[in-house]
């Protein structure tokens, strides 16, 4: 059964006029020309059916009802919101509004079918269910509320009879030392229970057995529980036997000794017996409630100790000193000599190019580390004598202006000689080193030979271009640039060696070259203005900032240079560089071109002064009779829906 509710619509009669006065003007807009975008026609009211659909849970003996609500005449353009409630078996009315409705909201499209919720009923239930409400809400501002519910239930939706199993043993407990230790154990998983076991908290827990859906215990029952105490007797706690402690044992008696550990909370330690008479004992005990492993509560280490005269220590002997000449022949080992502690010997020759120096203690002297002897691997080179080398010649220096350029002029390795610089001459001070090869040395006797310089660090005269100029001027109709350009540079410093003005208006940059200096570090001359132009003849042909149209007109224009005209700085180039005063020569001769022909003599006049838009004309009628068209057809299209909204309201 479902009740839905109705949308006062516009009767049928007073629709029709509407739409034929639609229809003349959708007519009126084809015949003038103009497209009709679109029109709003009485929509037919939404509507909305709420249907129910029962199914019987046997597992769980009640009626599953599934609530649907079907959207009809609805705009594929909508968008609908509907919140829903379930309500008693007595019919409360068809809902006017969303209020009261606690489920929701669900969103839906055009027409469709919305699945609102399931609902159990008992499987009791005769006759009907509770009734339903849902109201939808669309995005034209129109609302639909809808009602139903199941009906023809017969209250015969049962679950199937238990099945019996048997009831629960109790769980066993772990009831250890102290209650760390302390748990339930959990029973084998059995068919048909589910156990709840809870955590030993101030010694005591609880198990509780249930019985799963469709099981039941014999005894018809269908929870089991059972409360656990616990004990609280301390543990014996088990620690690992300590590590054997460390003993000293030295010549004699008087440091000989046992390094007992520190007591801790655990362990005690104690001694046995006198390590000075030769034996002794450490004793660990475990502390009260600890014990070691197998359940002991003490462990012993045993010690013995000798009485053996002490040595008389010897100062480490020093590696001895050899003899290394070229060749083998006067090569020796200076060995010390001997005393009433050591004797030195010597294993093997010089000439053979390895010896071993050896120092044995006498008597009852020892080295520190109680060992009697120190031996001194030695070892000899076999290089033959060096080739005498007459002196190099010093090298040649540049001391410059300034300390940038300043340097060492190096002569060229030979087979037998090689040069290296030590120091910068740019601090004022650098060394020239010659290195003799190896088998070579100077006849100084020595293998390098120095040669210190000291530079001048007076600084260079900069370069400048003071005293060179630039100007602008007109000559027969043609901006020229008049330059003359003088570089002074006495310490040689500029790394230019050409000409350039560079023009800027502080975004446009041009740079144009003047030329090469020449040998007195000068150039000058004349050159044209970027974007002037002349012809063989030396006429014009071309002006910064114009340009000359296809009926012969020139106009003034932002291309071909004409940024020049407003220049925000100028600059002479070489490197250094000098800022000058340049600006575009005056009109007072011309300086550009007419605004007629070339040849003609006249003003010229600026691109854009109107004159074009009236030589072209303007077909401005058939434009001005569309434009009146749509703006009457959308007055018209106004007042329609103005009449029709009143009628709705």
């Amino acid at each position: 059964m479902k009740r839905t509710g109705a949308r006062s619509a516009l009767p049928t009669s007073r629709q029709r006029p509407m739409r034929r006065l639609l229809a003349a003007i959708a007519a009126f807009a084809l015949g003038a020309g103009l497209a009709v975008v679109g029109a709003a026609a009485p929509a037919s009211a939404h509507t909305g059916d709420l249907l129910a659909k029962a199914v019987c849970n046997t597992a769980t003996g009640q009626y599953d009802v599934t609530y649907t609500l079907k959207l009809t005449n609805v705009g594929s353009t909508l968008t609908g919101t509907t919140k829903w409630r379930v309500g008693t078996p007595s019919f409360q009315g068809t809902p006017k509004n969303a209020n009261g409705m606690d489920r929701g909201p669900i969103t839906s499209q055009g027409n469709t079918t919305l699945t609102l919720g399931t609902e159990s009923l008992p499987g009791t239930t005769k006759g009907g269910g509770p009734w339903v409400y849902a109201y939808t809400s669309w995005t034209d501002g129109y609302g639909q509320g809808s009602d139903g519910r199941i009906e023809g239930l017969k209250g015969d939706c049962t679950a199937p009879e238990p099945k019996q199993i048997p009831v629960p043993v109790q769980p066993s407990i772990v009831d250890a030392c102290g209650t760390s230790g302390d748990y339930v154990v959990e029973p084998r998983a059995t068919e048909g229970v589910t156990w709840s076991i809870s955590p030993v908290v101030a010694g005591k827990a609880k198990a509780t057995a249930t019985a799963k859906p469709g099981y039941v215990f014999s005894d018809g029952k269908i929870v089991k529980s059972w409360d656990f105490e616990f004990t609280n007797v301390p543990c014996i706690v088990e620690i690992p036997v300590p590590p054997k402690p460390a003993a000293t044992e030295a010549c004699g008696v008087d440091g000989d000794a046992v390094l007992l550990p520190e007591d801790s909370d655990t362990v005690s330690w104690k001694l046995e017996g006198d390590p000075k008479a030769g034996t002794a004992t450490a004793v660990a005990t475990a502390a009260k409630g600890y014990a070691f492993p197998g359940g002991a509560t003490e462990h012993r280490y045993d010690y013995t100790f000798t009485n053996e005269p002490c040595p008389v220590i010897v100062p480490e002997p020093v590696k001895p000193e050899i003899v290394d000449l070229c060749d083998v022949d006067r090569d020796e080992v200076l060995l010390p000599e001997e005393t009433e502690q050591l004797v030195w010997h010597l294993e093997g020759e010089p000439s053979s190019g390895s010896v071993t120096a050896v120092a044995v203690t006498k008597g009852t002297h020892v080295f520190e580390d109680g060992t009697t002897e120190r031996r001194f691997p030695l070892t000899f080179t076999n290089d033959p004598c060096p080739i005498e080398l007459p002196l190099p010649v010093k090298p040649a220096a540049v001391d410059l202006c300034g300390v940038d350029d300043d340097r060492i002029v190096l002569p060229a390795d030979t087979d037998t000689v090689s040069w290296a610089i030590e120091g910068d001459a740019a601090t004022g001070s650098a060394v020239a080193v010659a290195t003799a090869a190896e088998g070579h040395v100077f006849e100084s006797g020595e293998s390098t030979e120095r040669f210190v310089f000291e530079f001048d660090q007076t600084e260079c005269v900069p370069p400048t271009l003071a005293g060179s100029t630039a100007a602008a001027l007109c000559v027969a109709n043609v901006p020229w640039i008049d330059f003359d350009v003088v570089l002074t540079d006495p310490d040689q410093q500029s790394t230019g060696h050409t000409a350039y003005l560079v023009l800027s208006d502080g975004t446009n940059t041009e740079k144009v070259e003047l030329g090469p200096l020449g040998e007195d570090g000068s150039v000058d001359g004349r050159v044209l203005w970027p974007g002037a132009a002349i012809d063989e003849a030396g006429n014009p042909t071309a002006w910064p900032g114009w340009k000359q149209l296809p009926n012969g007109r020139w106009v003034v224009t932002e291309e071909n240079f004409g940024w020049t005209h407003s220049l925000t700085s100028a600059y002479i180039e070489v490197n250094p560089e000098l800022s000058i005063d340049l600006e575009y020569p005056p009109a007072v001769v011309g300086c550009g071109p007419a605004s007629k022909p070339a040849g003609t003599p006249g003003t010229p006049v600026a691109a854009g002064d109107g004159q074009g838009l009236a030589s072209t004309g303007f077909a401005g009628g058939p434009a001005i009779a569309i434009a009146g068209g749509l703006v009457l057809a959308g007055a018209l299209a106004l007042a329609v829906q103005l009449i029709l909204r009143r009628k709705r309201a």
